[in-house]
């Protein structure tokens, strides 16, 4: 196996929102991915605050743990508690900007063997591809709201202006829902985990041509991000790619 992420910071915004870790550890690998929210002071911080406490919790306690699932639903509970007391300090000062909330989305995939366990909070996405290219979260978003309940069609979806606005992030509420799932993952199978810096300039057929197993992790990020740069790349692009070899080591 091999993986590898990166971030840019794209050819309009000023600075970037979106932080990344990834590792492997013991017999985990790990990939974390968080988008400060768009529009909310310090989004920077947050993003960073969220990816660091989760990896920290997983590493710190995945021996408790029978189920992996369950230890991702508790690393992202303890980076919305951290996160949301972060905004309690804020919202108690006199200075009325400082009322405005931090957030983030989160990503996590944690691989163990043959097994990827995955968590999801927000509008960044998680994708596999084997025999073809699917999407493995679904947005907690505005515009997925709007799709899902009919109220737009795909083709209204595509040229909607407000794609930015989630309806569930880490650290803006006192306690957050998290998506969580696991499926077993084959030889060959390439994982994608990304901001949506990269879904709202690129569609999904557009993505999967780039992912292909003769290329190694790091190339295929590179190679997605440099896409990206080479277009509009109006907000900030954040990629991470899991690339599972032949053989599965447990």
């Amino acid at each position: 196996m091999s993986f590898y992420m990166n971030s840019d910071k794209g050819n309009v915004r000023k600075n970037n929102e979106d932080s990344f870790l990834f590792e492997q550890f013991e017999k985990l690998n790990i990939l974390i991915l968080a988008d400060g929210v768009g529009g909310h002071e310090n989004g920077e911080v947050a993003s960073e605050k969220a990816v660091n406490v989760v990896m920290k919790y997983i590493k710190d306690n995945y021996k408790l743990y029978s189920n992996y699932s369950h230890l991702l639903v508790d690393a992202f509970c303890e980076a919305n508690k951290i996160i949301y007391e972060l905004n309690l300090e804020k919202i108690s000062g006199e200075d009325e900007i400082s009322k405005r909330l931090m957030g983030t989305t989160l990503e996590t995939l944690l691989i163990d063997g043959d097994t990827l366990y995955f968590a999801h909070v927000g509008d960044s996405r998680i994708y596999i591809k084997d025999v073809d290219f699917r999407m493995l979260t679904k947005d907690h978003s505005l515009v997925q709201y709007l799709y899902s309940s009919g109220a737009l069609t795909e083709e209204e979806v595509k040229n909607y202006n407000d794609k930015n606005s989630i309806l569930r992030a880490i650290g803006i509420e006192k306690y957050v829902e998290v998506d969580v799932d696991s499926i077993r993952i084959k030889p060959r199978d390439i994982l994608l985990v990304c901001s949506d810096g990269l879904t709202n300039e690129l569609d999904d057929e557009e993505i999967s041509k780039m992912l292909d197993f003769k290329y190694s992790a790091k190339e295929m990020v590179d190679n997605i991000i440099f896409t990206v740069k080479n277009g509009l790349a109006r907000d900030n692009v954040t990629v991470g790619i899991f690339k599972n070899d032949e053989e599965i080591l447990c």
